[in-house]
């Protein structure tokens, strides 16, 4: 299986505020659903309790109807008077339920969902009247039609409502994010005002994005200061190594001097790409013939083998792109197996090498300045000088493991996305 390291884990990418979540994964459409299933379950279960209670208070009333019928009945017999029409004595025309309650003694009352039946068992025989449940029936359709018109109306206010309110909270996340985003940027970011939670939490973060830039500026700045008073003293030891008479311990030396002048030449290129992070020209370009042009320009053509694809326009800045392309097939010269290959396909570029692969801990963490001292050889400064030329232009690198060699793998945005992302509102 392909393992990955992919830079969307830690490197901001410059137009976050232009993003969109899909609606169907946003805060904003779950907040509504919630609410919405909630005010539909209110007004459901209220319905349903007075529903009940309505329809029990009919029944009772039409259970009373139906004993008082009875009992006039009952009379207009002693009497030696005629049935009514909805009387009779005929016990087999009684629901069978009736018939099983008769004989306990006192009248006894059955709905069969069409008719309110009371009955008495007599010395004579059984004498049952019935009445037309239709009142209670007319009553529970409209009680239905009445609730369901009213849990539709509730959702509707509930989901017009939370998706309101919650527009409002996410579009105040989304201000808190570019504020953060435009204090690591180096940019004035705009005033948080409120003194609700969410105001706290935004200027919480906007206070810590601006400590730790402030912490990697002077990061920055030490080691480019560093880097460029030690250059001379590295550059006279390695012309002294060079005088050394050859041997063993000369060459050593000339090792170890050559491994320290390429150090501070990476930090000098990385402290060189944080300063340049902030010079972007992005413009609309075919990747592939960019691609071929900038092997070319730097004289790479002939160091790699060059594979081409069908490839799309997509949003470039060619000198930070041809930076971070020098430093990947170096890093791959240096660290890998020829042959390098270097391939483009749609907005992906792929820089590939034969090589052992890259170290489980690069994989699973990513790209570190110094990361890489110890077990394994080089400073870990070029993939981090990658980075920094990528994200300037909104570029993801992604380090994976194929199972033979290593791949760095560059993703640039198509160029429909700048069309799209300013088309949004």
């Amino acid at each position: 299986m392909t393992r990955a390291w992919s830079s969307t884990e830690t490197v901001r990418r410059p137009d976050r505020r232009n993003e969109r979540t899909p609606w169907w994964r946003s805060l904003r459409f779950r907040t509504a659903v919630a609410m919405t299933l909630l005010a539909t379950t209110l007004v459901v279960g209220a319905g349903a309790v007075f529903a009940r209670t309505a329809v029990d208070g009919a029944t009772a009333q039409l259970r009373q109807q139906a004993l008082t019928q009875l009992d006039e009945t009952t009379a207009t017999q002693a009497f030696g008077g005629n049935l009514p029409p909805r009387a009779t004595d005929d016990r087999s025309v009684l629901p069978a339920a009736l018939r099983r309650a008769l004989g306990a003694g006192g009248p006894v009352t059955y709905d069969d969902g069409r008719w309110m039946w009371a009955a008495r068992e007599q010395s004579s025989g059984v004498i049952a009247t019935r009445v037309d449940n239709a009142p209670v029936r007319t009553q529970w359709a409209a009680l239905q039609r009445t609730f369901a018109v009213a849990a539709v109306l509730a959702a509707g206010v509930a989901a017009a409502g939370s998706w309101l309110a919650a527009g409002r909270l996410t579009s105040r996340l989304r201000r808190a994010a570019a504020a953060v985003d435009d204090t690591v940027a180096g940019r004035s970011p705009a005033a948080v005002t409120g003194d609700d939670e969410v105001a706290v939490l935004s200027r919480g973060l906007a206070d810590t994005a601006a400590a730790l830039a402030r912490s990697l500026d002077h990061e920055r700045a030490v080691t480019a200061e560093v880097a460029h008073d030690l250059r001379t003293p590295v550059t006279a030891l390695v012309g002294a190594a060079e005088l050394l008479p050859d041997g063993p311990d000369a060459r050593r030396v000339r090792r170890i001097a050559d491994r320290l002048r390429q150090l501070l030449d990476d930090l000098l290129d990385l402290s060189r790409a944080a300063h340049d992070a902030g010079t972007v020209h992005t413009v609309t370009r075919d990747l592939g013939g960019t691609v071929d042009e900038l092997l070319r320009r730097d004289g790479l053509d002939g160091r790699v083998r060059r594979e081409r694809g069908a490839t799309a326009p997509v949003l470039v800045d060619a000198e930070h792109l041809g930076r971070a392309l020098t430093n990947l097939v170096t890093n791959a010269e240096r660290h890998g197996a020829p042959p390098v290959v270097v391939a483009t396909a749609g907005t992906t570029l792929t820089v590939r090498d034969a090589g052992p692969g890259f170290p489980d801990d690069l994989l699973r963490d990513g790209p570190r300045r110094f990361g890489a001292l110890g077990s394994h050889a080089g400073a870990g400064i070029g993939l981090a000088i990658v980075l920094q030329h990528l994200a300037a232009f909104g570029a993801v690198l992604r380090l994976e493991d194929p199972g033979v060699g290593a791949a760095a793998v560059v993703e640039l945005r198509p160029a429909q996305a700048e069309r799209g992302a300013a088309g949004s509102d």
